[in-house]
């Protein structure tokens, strides 16, 4: 699922309990005198380990960042690298008190001291920037007397929050005490973001559009996420589609499986321009609910299962149980990785906030409302050698209802709405090909670069739909059914970062496959780019209003730039329609963050 923001926090999950057998009153005082000193070396020399992540303020993962163990004396005991996820692990330690000091690419250091570390403790971080931090840090509460000896290398912010501390080579580091960090301040924290801005050419996402985000770090183990989007096509004053999801993740820890997490997630789609069979009316419900654990230090697992409902205009309904699971080995930087899947998000390129993430892809198959869905079984290894990662994940799917998507406007009856799903706010239609199945491998490298940017390679190979266009005109139920399953192969570039001086964050990606392909090859790759040329911008700007301070940030957002791999058709009813893996679609707007 791609991914929500992290607070920093550890977490005890064990506590070691004594109990003195219950003897005669002398036997007793004797055995509690011999057995003590047993006892205590006992705790010292249990095994111990800790683990977390390292995030930015935006809870993105930093992949590469350098993560040292150090002793009550700043001694180093042991040093790792974070992986893609932001992980990061220390196993068979004494129990003790240690720091934990973390180096990212364009970040301040940051060292956390005073950490009780036990059995399977958690050590989560936030890396900030020199800026991130000016805006988190309030005023100080009062003004700290000159004659303090730390006041001209250390910048203090209020009570219990963290230090900014210059070391011997002049550079800056951020400082927290661990034992501070459960407090109340810190438990509990509400960021929220709105965007205004209109879309042009996805399904049930078209015209001018609000959406609103909401993130709540209830307490060190519990956050709760709510987002919410809305929007009405060009001219349209009565109709308009509307996105909700509502998100609950808890934090927990089992002395016998480790870590554990809760996760539960309610999305929600309406829109009365979509459907079918000259009846309009569209209502998507998912619910996902899983959990994640840890079985043994080196072994994590995750198991859930989506509820889905769906209804259309025309009585058309669809109850469904999809299951997902998956099991990690971990062994130094490598990790084997088995996962099974069966339903496949809507757009698995978009933030984990969004509800479009959660919602599967939605389709007409046979005049019957209906959901692509399969059986996607993977078994992939990947590694991490300093800021770079390299994956390799050999793969079976068994796809049902593949989704075939087209832009055009109906231009007559034909029997049109009786197989294809219809969006008209968008003017995009949906139908489904027959299923298919096929067996492949996805290849991926990615690395840091320097200044913050980011790169990452991919390849796949496998079966996908191809279309060939055809110049006579065909009925739709003739079309539909040409489309076939062929080998073929893909490729794919990413870059991102942010501009240091302008605070810029861009994403720039292209995918490549074979232009007769109307569908993905490998769908249900984790990370794959959106096929053909994509371009991302986010330009942050400054403002204050009402003596609030507020960021404000110009979006704009271009899929298939080019507008590559439409097949074109024509209809027996003088229909044009265009089938391609992806339309062109835009989306441009303002976003407010608080």
């Amino acid at each position: 699922m791609t991914h929500l923001e992290h607070q920093d926090a550890f977490v005890e999950t064990e506590e070691v309990k004594r109990t003195v057998p219950q003897f005669v009153v002398c036997s007793a005082v004797a055995a509690a005198l011999a057995c003590a000193p047993l006892q205590a070396r006992a705790m010292r020399h249990a095994p111990a380990s800790v683990a977390g992540e390292v995030l930015n303020v935006d809870g993105q993962p930093q992949m590469g960042a350098r993560v040292e163990l150090l002793g009550p004396d700043a001694t180093l005991v042991a040093r790792a690298f974070t992986n893609s996820r932001g992980y990061y692990s220390f196993q068979r330690l004494i129990p003790g008190r240690y720091a934990v000091r973390t180096v990212a690419a364009s970040y301040l250091p940051t060292l956390k001291e005073n950490l009780r570390i036990r059995s399977a403790t958690i050590v989560n971080v936030t890396v900030r920037t020199i800026y991130d931090l000016m805006q988190w840090t309030p005023a100080p509460k009062r003004v700290r007397p000159t004659s303090d000896d730390d006041w001209a290398w250390t910048l203090r912010s209020a009570e219990s929050r963290p230090l900014l501390r210059w070391q011997e080579d002049g550079t800056p580091e951020l400082v927290t005490n661990g034992s501070s960090e459960t407090t109340a301040a810190a438990q509990h924290r509400l960021r929220m973001r709105m965007a205004a801005g209109a879309a042009r050419g996805r399904f049930a996402q078209s015209g001018g559009e609000l959406s609103m985000a909401a993130e709540d770090q209830l307490r060190a183990n519990r956050t709760a996420v709510m987002s919410a989007r809305a929007g009405a096509p060009d001219g349209a004053s009565d109709a308009g589609w509307v996105e909700t999801m509502l998100g609950f993740r808890q934090e927990l820890g089992v002395a016998q499986l480790g870590s554990r997490s809760i996760n539960t997630v309610a999305a929600m789609r309406s829109d009365p321009m979509v459907g079918m069979a000259g009846e309009s009316g569209l209502q998507q419900i998912t619910v996902r609910g899983w959990e994640t654990m840890q079985l043994l230090q080196s072994l994590d697992a995750e198991a859930g299962s989506d509820q889905i409902f769906l209804r259309l205009g025309n009585g058309s309904s669809v109850v469904a149980a999809m299951p997902f699971a998956a099991v990690q080995l971990h062994r130094g930087a490598g990790e084997l990785e088995y996962r099974l899947a069966t339903a496949r998000p809507e757009d698995p390129d978009v933030s984990a906030i969004e509800p479009e993430a959660w919602l599967p892809a939605v389709n007409d198959t046979n005049g019957q409302a209906a959901i692509e869905r399969g059986l996607h079984q993977e078994l992939g290894w990947q590694t991490t050698a300093g800021p770079a990662r390299m994956m390799v994940v050999v793969y079976g799917d068994s796809i049902a209802n593949p989704t075939l998507e087209a832009g055009g406007r109906l231009t007559g009856a034909g029997g049109m709405g009786q197989w294809m799903m219809v969006d008209a706010g968008s003017a995009i239609l949906r139908g489904a090909g027959q299923g298919y199945s096929t067996t492949g491998v996805v290849a991926q490298v990615e690395s840091n670069l320097p200044a913050g940017n980011h790169v990452r390679l991919s390849y796949a190979s496998g079966d996908a739909m191809v279309m060939p266009a055809v110049t006579v005109p065909m009925d739709i139920v003739t079309i539909l059914h040409g489309a076939h399953a062929r080998h073929a192969q893909m490729y794919s570039l990413a870059l991102s970062g942010e501009m240091d001086r302008t605070g810029t964050h861009w994403r720039a990606s292209y995918r490549w496959q074979p232009e007769e392909t109307v569908t993905e090859v490998a769908p249900y790759a984790v990370g794959a780019s959106e096929p053909y040329l994509n371009l991302y911008l986010r330009q942050p700007i400054e403002g204050q209003h009402d003596g609030v301070d507020g960021r404000v940030a110009v979006l704009v957002d271009v899929q298939n730039l080019l507008a590559q791999g439409y097949q074109p058709f024509v209809t027996t009813d003088g229909s044009r329609l265009y089938f391609a893996q992806a339309q062109r679609a835009f989306f441009g707007g303002l976003q407010f963050s608080f």
